[in-house]
């Protein structure tokens, strides 16, 4: 703005001032204004405060992330398989019954009372992760619609008949970032059955629970798991954004 400019700006000021004021009061007048003044003042200051402190609170994250990102990345490097076990400890926050044993005595859990079950691991996601959830052969048709996902997505399973077990396979694709993954499996349907001899309450189960393992994918498993999802998603489950992210992953994962 030009000094010409300014001088007019200035006296058009001046003149809605005036208006403003009126020819009485005018002392009451300014003393308003100044207070009003002052109070945006006042409000502008808090919140100058009040960023500033934000602006730290910043800094200070940021520096701690400076110092504990590349101790967390040397935590979780090479930290590659996982396994867990119905015979383990498992809190029943997790979508887990009780430990049971089947006519055999081999150990296995009911998922339930509700739909899902999930399970949190600590693991290096540089690489592709292939998990294999393994269930008696005898469940089976509980499994029927089962699914998994994790990272916001559905990851497709491929179903296994084995030697009296029913192995569901899955592979977790590489991110870049740290922190906890977890896998979490949704069943189709519950059924419900007497809790105890007498009828009186009910369990809500799900499916029969014995394995989880996880370990770092093959270029073979990987490209295994990629064509069947690719070329029979009936048998792998139907999830787009999971084969999305698989392919845009590929190249990457297998170098």
């Amino acid at each position: 703005m030009s000094e010409d400019d300014k001088v007019v700006r200035l006296k058009a000021l001046a003149r809605e001032i005036r208006d403003e004021l009126g020819e009485h009061n005018v002392l009451d007048a300014l003393a308003r204004e100044l207070a009003i003044s002052r109070l945006s003042t006042a409000e502008l200051t808090q919140e100058l405060g009040a960023v500033r402190r934000e602006l730290a609170a910043v800094k200070l994250v940021q520096r701690g992330r400076d110092i504990l990102l590349p101790q967390a990345r040397t935590h979780y490097a090479g930290r590659r398989k996982a396994v867990v076990e119905a015979g383990m400890p498992m809190p029943s926050d997790r979508g887990f019954h009780a430990l049971e044993r089947d006519g055999v005595g081999n150990p296995f859990r009911w998922t339930g009372p509700t739909s899902a079950f999930h399970f949190d691991f600590h693991l290096d996601r540089s690489v592709p992760m292939r998990f294999v959830l393994q269930m008696p052969l005898w469940g089976s048709e509980h499994a029927d619609g089962l699914r998994a996902f994790s990272d916001d997505i559905e990851v497709p399973l491929l179903r296994r008949a084995g030697n009296r077990v029913l192995d569901f396979d899955g592979v977790l694709m590489p991110r870049e970032t740290l922190g906890v993954t977890r896998l979490t499996f949704a069943v189709d349907h519950l059924r419900a059955v007497p809790a105890d001899a007498e009828e009186t309450a009910t369990r809500q189960l799900g499916v029969p629970f014995m394995r989880l393992s996880v370990a770092e994918a093959t270029e073979q498993e990987l490209a295994d798991w990629l064509k069947v999802i690719e070329t029979n998603p009936e048998d792998a489950g139907k999830a787009p954004s999971a084969k999305a992210s698989a392919a845009s992953s590929t190249a990457s994962a297998t170098s």
